[in-house]
């Protein structure tokens, strides 16, 4: 190896062993915490087991989503999964992957989204939060469902459903339902328990949390999914022993690569599992209840970009151009 190279893996091989603390908002077995867990994996390997990223899954660290822009910043976990909507009130340009019917379905436009925004994300954190932006990814498109059956929109009035983030709550009160505040974590108690009628989340999650076992169909709305950032502490990333900071950031592009593929799968299987193992039935809306969902979204979108700041500005018009040029050419 060359002197500096040497140099390097010398003082990993000597180093204290660091701990770390890895925020996730779903449970172990979602394909977001799955890849948290293979990045664990490849450091402590490449350090002999000094450098640990213990997983927390489920919430189970203790941070709540709102608050996890400022416990990263302050370096209280580590390492975290953001979601654009929980972060919202931090700072209001992470929600502009969950405006509502704004990002295309299509998973292949995505990716090329994200990654055109990563960089104007990765400066905005950096500045104003101290913060190091690994990827920008988002969940599969969110969907309503309900324990009652939905033939039309004018089915859902007056129905509780449990809403994330005041972009979703706007949206799930325009097209005619109640929209609740339900944390996570409470969504299976408050279905069995008749606290709401339904819920938002995407299909795998849906799965995953076996919630088809208090709801019985799917309102297949097809919304926006939730933008989710992977971020760490810089000033954990600084406090690293010479050569773990190369180490953990050599595996970026692979673990870009973990969580896209997490999300095609989750657009691509959770359905299946939904309507074959979890037996839910899927409620189309027509072409009519549609173009009134879309009509609704809309002036949100509207109403939601005129509060922001310059910078947070630039980077939504930067999207959305990207998004109008698609449409134009897919529509």
């Amino acid at each position: 190896c060359r002197q500096r190279e040497c140099v390097a893996l010398a003082s990993v091989a000597s180093a204290q062993t660091v701990n770390w603390q890895v925020h996730n908002l779903l449970s172990k077995s979602v394909w977001e915490v799955q890849c948290n867990q293979w990045l664990a994996d490849q450091v402590a390997k490449d350090t002999d087991g000094k450098f640990k990223m213990n997983i927390y899954p489920g919430g189970s660290s203790g941070i709540k989503g709102a608050d996890i822009l400022g416990a990263v910043s302050d370096n209280l976990v580590q390492h975290a999964m953001a979601w654009g909507s929980h972060a919202a009130g931090e700072e209001k340009i992470m929600e502009l992957f969950d405006l509502p019917m704004f990002v295309p379905k299509d998973h292949a436009f995505r990716v090329k989204l994200w990654q055109a925004l990563e960089d104007d994300y990765r400066a905005l954190l950096k500045d104003r939060w101290n913060i190091y932006l690994w990827r920008i990814g988002q969940e599969s498109p969110r969907m309503i469902y309900t324990k009652k059956p939905v033939n039309t929109l004018a089915d859902m009035k007056g129905m509780k459903i449990r809403a994330m983030g005041p972009v979703e709550t706007a949206f799930t009160q325009a097209i005619g339902a109640q929209p609740v505040p339900v944390a996570w974590t409470e969504t299976y108690t408050a279905l069995q328990q008749g606290m709401v009628d339904g819920n938002w989340v995407a299909d795998l999650p849906q799965f995953d949390a076996k919630l088809y076992e208090v709801t019985n169909y799917i309102v297949d709305i097809g919304n926006a999914g939730a933008g989710n950032f992977s971020i760490t502490s810089i000033d954990a990333m600084d406090a690293l022993p010479a050569g773990y900071r190369e180490k953990l950031l050599s595996h970026k592009d692979a673990y870009f690569k973990c969580n896209a593929d997490g999300s095609f799968a989750g657009t691509s299987k959770g359905r299946t599992l939904l309507t074959t193992e979890g037996g839910m039935k899927v409620a189309e809306l027509s072409s009519k209840d549609r173009a009134f969902v879309i009509s609704q979204a809309s002036p949100i979108v509207e109403e939601w970009q005129k509060k922001l700041d310059a910078e947070s500005r630039r980077i939504f018009n930067k999207a959305k151009a990207m998004i109008d040029d698609y449409n134009a050419k897919n529509m």
